[in-house]
């Protein structure tokens, strides 16, 4: 396998059909030069996002024959300039808190913008208007009472929700892992553990400080170690206008108590 540095292109053109992207090269690293215009492969995720006409950042692996294109992050796009000044206010308000001012009950969320699962830019305060249950996964995470029970929950109380019509209610996971979790990554992820995207939205960010003080503002806790990412774990119910009404900490929570805290925004 040869790897090459980081990529930045352009998406000239699309063949979902053999998952291949026609990108023409910026700025480059090790085997290709600036201006080039290569054919890469692409894995199931990145296949079924709508790259074409923008600029990307990839890593370019040779394997099988082939040049493929890992960890692709569109960096411009719609709304990719406001997601930008949203982001630096996030960072000003989060280099003024400390720890033990973490968002809990009763807090309104700031507003962030993110990239979601099919690669398009996100404010978070996008769903004001609707409730929704937040939390902090990565798609890696092999520890089976951590992410994974979590995200099982998260597909359970999307069902459970939708049986007792609250279609309102919506449901965001933001990783903890942005350098590995790419919106097609997350893609994949999503169609793996059957989540509904109709209203699933699974977050991520190329500059990783973005998510970094995301976390900081939720009070979560990261560290890598061991090749993986050991963290503490909280849930969150946020109300129609951004405020947190029910926060549980750990893996430990259940449908039923997420389901009764919210049952009071659509009664």
């Amino acid at each position: 396998m040869l790897s090459a540095d980081y990529i930045t292109g352009t998406v000239l053109d699309a063949d979902t059909s053999k998952s291949i992207l026609l990108v023409k090269l910026a700025t480059t690293g090790g085997e290709f030069q600036n201006n080039e215009t290569i054919r890469f492969k692409v894995g199931a995720g990145d296949r079924e996002i709508d790259y074409k006409d923008r600029l990307i950042r990839a890593k370019a692996v040779y394997y099988a024959n082939n040049w493929h294109l890992e960890s692709v992050f569109p960096v411009d796009g719609l709304q990719a300039e406001i997601a930008q000044v949203i982001n630096n206010q996030l960072h000003e308000d989060t280099s003024t808190k400390t720890r033990r001012r973490a968002l809990r009950d009763g807090d309104y969320i700031p507003n962030f913008a993110l990239l979601d699962q099919n690669g398009r830019f996100s404010q978070i305060k996008q769903l004001r208007g609707k409730p929704f249950v937040l939390n902090f996964i990565f798609t890696r995470c092999m520890v089976p009472e951590m992410c994974p029970a979590a995200t099982a929950k998260m597909s359970e109380l999307q069902v459970v929700a939708a049986q007792n019509n609250w279609e309102n209610l919506n449901f965001v996971s933001i990783t903890m892992d942005p350098t590995f979790d790419s919106p097609g990554i997350l893609n994949e992820y999503m169609q793996a553990n059957d989540l509904k995207p109709i209203n699933f939205h699974l977050l991520t960010h190329f500059d990783s400080s973005v998510v970094e003080d995301i976390l900081y503002q939720f009070g979560i806790l990261t560290r890598d170690e061991n090749n993986t990412i050991t963290h503490t774990m909280t849930t969150f119910l946020i109300d129609a206008n951004g405020k947190i009404i029910y926060a549980k900490d750990g893996p430990r929570w259940s449908v039923d108590s997420i389901m009764k805290a919210a049952e009071p925004l659509f009664n």
